[in-house]
């Protein structure tokens, strides 16, 4: 399963949170921790699975850095229980034990950025605090402020090859936020075309900064996180006079409204049509929230244009990192399945051009054979949930449900 980017970043960042919280208790912080902190952002080519690498290179030398330990030869799940002892907290286990870091920093300067670290631990050290405990935006404008004016960090073997010190300490900053409102500003490429596109790509540091927080609240981005995981996409998200925004992360839906549309005299038979309409726009809208708890490891996104509203769409949703566009619908009646096949060609067709399609609907139940049958003719998935269990009748899509 392709995992949600996002939810492993917000996973990393509860588990610095914590342990830096630990640290910053102790009167005698050294260098070695503050890189290790920052080092739990990291990852290598072989970030996923149980015999990921990055674990063994990465994140054990990490928590020995931060711990003053040698975790040489011990299992990995002692090495959590340890940690998870040592700080007196057992939510810590789990975080531990899942996959953590998100970034693959450049293998020229994992070494060296530990002595230019050591070289500048007085200014750092109030800069880790200050982005630990920042509450708003004036305090991690004067951090970002703070980054602008610190050396580069010089490449090993080449000192006169300098890195822009943002590219190793946003991410660490990102990780000590209690809001995550750090963007990450490196040499992504990613990163390199959003800040391009925004207008900004050869500005100085705190311009960049100020460009890309201005993005939070748009197309449903609340904080880095979701930031990250749009930037490839942002054209999409972001609307401009002649061509408005066309997704938006997905969010909850409403669907807790009882009371709308009593009946009234004349208006008795209008009232009780919209009042089936209320019905169904429930019905709807608790799958919608249904699909985006079960599938908590994926990114879901929405249509926010009117000419392609359509429910659900997954980026990368298979081991072929293609895209997979659902949509919802309140009842397994034909004109429903009918109506619901026309908009996922439609809004494909606005959203990929004439690429092969990659559509589903999402039902409350399964719907009856014929229907099940006229489904796999037209190619279109077939989903529904059973109880709170999502369900499917196709092979491809077994990944995504109860089923896999």
């Amino acid at each position: 399963m392709a995992e949600d980017w996002a939810l492993r970043q917000r996973r990393t960042n509860k588990l610095v949170r914590k342990l830096a919280s630990y640290m910053f208790k102790q009167d005698n912080i050294t260098p070695a921790q503050l890189y290790g902190l920052s080092k739990l952002s990291w990852i290598t080519n072989s970030y996923e699975g149980d015999n990921a690498s990055y674990i063994n290179s990465t994140k054990i030398p990490a928590l020995e850095k931060i711990f003053d330990s040698s975790f040489k030869n011990i299992p990995h799940d002692e090495v959590y229980i340890k940690i998870s002892e040592i700080i007196g907290d057992n939510t810590v286990l789990n975080l531990l034990q899942s996959h953590t870091g998100f970034t693959n920093f450049y293998k020229a300067y994992r070494n060296s950025v530990f002595n230019w670290v050591n070289d500048n631990f007085t200014e750092l050290l109030p800069l880790y605090k200050a982005a630990y405990s920042a509450k708003n935006s004036t305090d991690r404008k004067a951090i970002v402020e703070s980054i602008a004016v610190l050396p580069g960090i010089p490449k090993a073997n080449h000192p006169g090859s300098l890195m822009s010190p943002e590219y190793f300490l946003t991410p660490a900053f990102f990780l000590l936020d209690v809001d995550i409102k750090f963007p990450l500003i490196n040499g992504n490429k990613s990163v390199k075309a959003l800040l391009k596109k925004l207008g900004v790509g050869n500005s100085e540091l705190v311009t960049q900064y100020s460009a890309m927080v201005k993005l939070y609240g748009t197309g449903g981005i609340q904080d880095a996180a979701d930031l990250d995981q749009v930037t490839g996409e942002l054209s999409d998200f972001i609307g401009t006079a002649s061509e408005p925004a066309k997704k938006a992360l997905l969010k909850k839906k409403e669907t807790n409204n009882e009371n709308e549309l009593p009946l009234k005299d004349e208006d008795d038979v209008e009232a009780i049509w919209e009042a089936g309409k209320i019905k169904q726009r429930r019905i709807h809208n608790q799958l919608t929230n249904k699909l985006k708890n079960s599938l908590s490891n994926y990114t879901l996104l929405e249509g926010c244009n009117q000419s392609c509203m359509f429910d659900a769409l997954i980026p990368k949703y298979n081991e072929d990192k293609e895209d997979l566009l659902i949509e919802v619908k309140s009842s397994t009646e034909t004109p429903h399945i009918r109506m619901a096949v026309g908009q996922l060609f439609n809004y494909w067709y606005e959203l990929k051009g004439g690429t092969s399609p990659n559509i589903a609907i999402l039902l409350p139940e399964r719907p009856s054979q014929s229907i099940v049958t006229f489904l796999e003719w037209m190619n279109v998935g077939l989903m529904w949930f059973e109880n709170d269990q999502l369900c499917t009748v196709n092979d491809w899509l077994k990944h995504l449900t109860s089923e896999r």
